[in-house]
């Protein structure tokens, strides 16, 4: 693929998402989407629609954790190591406790199914895709645990006590783990199940964009906001910033290190917006988050991908 190809790629690839997030705006502001409604659609994505994705997504992977292990220990131990260091810095550079968690969420959480595989096929075909399904699986329960511990930390649901009940009672969990598991041991699914966990995981994004354009605050886009610009700049342009030569100096090469860089440089999760709706986080600030994360992380996929080429490194 050559470098306008990947262009292309990435620009029809944002576009419509950003077109469907839009429409949520407009509707939002002709009074169309009312704030019950958009307290059931998270609801219902929460509890229906993503996990049956998820559970589907992970279900059909051809996950095989014997391919590549220096690529997995090396990516997983990246992505955890850098999100977890998104704490500290939330806590320099966020003032507002109440803030610090919907922050820590945006910084550290990935957009890895519906942007990171995306990316992945179009720029490696399939070799790709089976490549970055590998710690797949440990970076989305990684991902939704450490969401739910930072926004229950510095939300409106409290200091953390039942962390690890929510974890348990997590739909999203309930069904990554269960789409893991059914992957693993190749388990057949009846036609009818799939059929129907389609249906309700076809509602996920749809309801995620329009959730996510409602809750949008153009202001921020014009006027510096540490919080939403801090948290989108630290998930598209330092993690993979730092990542991707630590990953080099552990001796990740070619292929990996590009999916590496495409898993880091990710932008934040959509669906995050829903997290903060659930654990009592601002709903507007995570908009906000994927917002920024968006548009910045439409350039460093870019450039970064065209640096990688030039230099012969992935």
């Amino acid at each position: 693929m050559n470098y306008l190809d990947i262009v292309w790629f990435a620009l029809g690839t944002v576009t419509p998402i950003y077109l469907v997030t839009a429409l949520g705006v407009v509707l939002r502001r002709a009074g169309a989407l009312s704030d019950g409604f958009l307290r059931d659609a998270s609801r219902l994505v929460f509890n229906l629609g993503a996990p049956a994705m998820l559970f589907l997504s992970l279900a059909g992977a051809e996950i095989d954790v014997t391919r590549a292990p220096r690529f997995l220990l090396v990516s997983t131990a990246l992505v955890m190591g850098l999100a977890l260091l998104a704490w500290p810095l939330a806590v320099l550079m966020v003032r507002a406790r109440e803030q610090r968690g919907v922050f820590v969420q945006g910084a550290a959480r990935g957009n890895l199914l519906i942007a990171g595989l995306a990316m992945a096929q179009s720029v490696y075909g399939v070799e790709g895709v089976a490549l970055a399904s590998l710690p797949m699986a440990v970076f989305i329960v990684f991902g939704n645990v450490f969401s739910i511990a930072m926004l229950r930390r510095y939300g409106d649901a409290g200091s953390g006590r039942g962390l690890g009940r929510d974890a348990l009672k997590n739909p999203v969990i309930i069904g990554i783990v269960l789409g893991v598991a059914a992957g693993a041991m190749r388990l057949p699914l009846p036609g009818i199940l799939v059929d129907t966990g389609k249906i309700l995981g076809q509602l996920t994004v749809p309801l995620v964009l329009f959730t996510l354009g409602a809750s949008l605050d153009f202001r921020e886009l014009r006027k510096p906001a540490l919080v939403s610009w801090g948290a989108a700049f630290y998930k598209c342009l330092w993690m993979p910033a730092l990542g991707v030569p630590l990953g080099y100096w552990a001796g990740v090469r070619g292929m990996e290190l590009g999916i590496l860089f495409l898993v880091l440089a990710s932008p934040t999760a959509t669906i995050s917006v829903v997290f903060a709706e659930m654990f009592g986080g601002s709903r507007r600030l995570a908009a906000n988050i994927v917002l920024v994360s968006g548009l910045l992380s439409f350039v460093v996929n870019c450039g970064g991908l065209i640096l990688l080429r030039v230099f012969g490194l992935a």
